[in-house]
């Protein structure tokens, strides 16, 4: 089985290059899987990748956290990074140096200043991030150091796994990398509690467990990370690193000090992989284009996902003929 890096253009002439291409793949605008999709909820993949444009997928809502998450990743990139892959008209993603800044984190703190919160709700966690977000970067750089990944350091190379079952293939692409290894980078801020009985809210940090803990796999969205994880590690076969970061510390995950992300054990989610996107493909081919695809899948309108989707919940709702 090859696995191998591909860009966009890439992608586009392999795709041409079948001689029987799925019908679906047109009607439906998708032509690859990605981690983040696999980790998506069948319901939220079928609006957002079957019902929407990606024009349309780019202006839905956003928060804070994810905000944050990225511009933290964009800094370590600029610190630690000596060159990224970055999307370039007519050419697809192309390799560039990192231009090295001075004031990184300064810059880091003026696009958290001009960020505007997408309702009230958004509004109260970014002022719990100020503090925050100060703190998660100095652990994610004490994290990045910590693996130790020698120059040169590659960052956002997009690279490709085929699935035994899918026509199509899983597409992501790598946070940090060497020659020899790889971070996925997450990371993590104050999360709300639950009202008390005056219907105030506060919010809390938790404390990032141990490879050993038994709170890790109830911890953060402790599966996704494993599936992006293993996907990488299947797709480069370097040695694979978890960082993960919030304002109270960090932890680096690997083979050496974490089971569950040693070889025998990555490779386990090719199978799991494998299930969701070819279950995934045979929806689209069975439905070749058409609405009808909303049979397939059974909505939860009570996941947290929709809580801050506004009127795409309404949509979706409709959508399913709920409404």
């Amino acid at each position: 089985m090859e696995n191998k890096e591909i860009s966009d253009k890439d992608l586009n002439e392999w795709i041409s290059s079948i001689k029987k291409l799925p019908d679906w793949v047109k009607l439906y605008g998708l032509n690859h899987h990605s981690p983040s999709q696999i980790n998506t909820e069948e319901d939220q993949w079928g609006y957002k990748y079957l019902h929407l444009t990606q024009e349309e997928r780019r202006t839905l809502p956003v928060n804070s956290q994810m905000k944050c998450g990225n511009w933290i990743g964009e800094m370590g990139q600029k610190q630690f990074g000596d060159f990224v892959w970055e999307y370039e008209r007519p050419n697809g993603l192309v390799k560039k140096p990192i231009a090295k800044e001075k004031k990184i984190f300064e810059s880091g703190i003026d696009q958290f200043n001009t960020y505007e919160p997408a309702d009230e709700r958004d509004a109260r966690q970014h002022e719990e991030n100020k503090l925050g977000f100060a703190l998660t970067w100095k652990h994610t750089q004490d994290a990045i150091k910590s693996v130790g990944l020698k120059s040169p350091i590659e960052c956002e190379r997009s690279v490709s796994l085929m699935l035994p079952d899918c026509d199509l293939p899983v597409i992501g692409r790598v946070d940090f990398e060497d020659d020899n290894s790889f971070i996925e980078l997450k990371t993590k801020y104050k999360s709300k509690n639950r009202p008390k009985k005056d219907g105030t809210y506060t919010f809390s940090v938790k404390k990032i467990a141990g490879p050993e803990d038994e709170r890790q796999e109830k911890y953060l969205g402790w599966f996704s990370h494993l599936l992006q994880v293993g996907f990488y590690y299947l797709a480069t076969r370097k040695t694979p690193h978890l960082a993960v970061c919030n304002e109270a510390g960090y932890h680096v995950y690997s083979p050496d000090n974490c089971d569950q992300l040693k070889p025998k054990n990555l490779e386990k989610f090719m199978i799991k992989m494998n299930v969701i996107c070819s279950n995934r493909e045979r929806i689209m081919s069975r439905h070749v284009g058409k609405v009808t695809w909303v049979d397939d899948i059974i909505p939860n309108f009570d996941h947290n996902f929709w809580k801050s989707m506004g009127d795409h919940k309404l949509k979706a709702i409709k959508l399913w003929g709920l409404a």
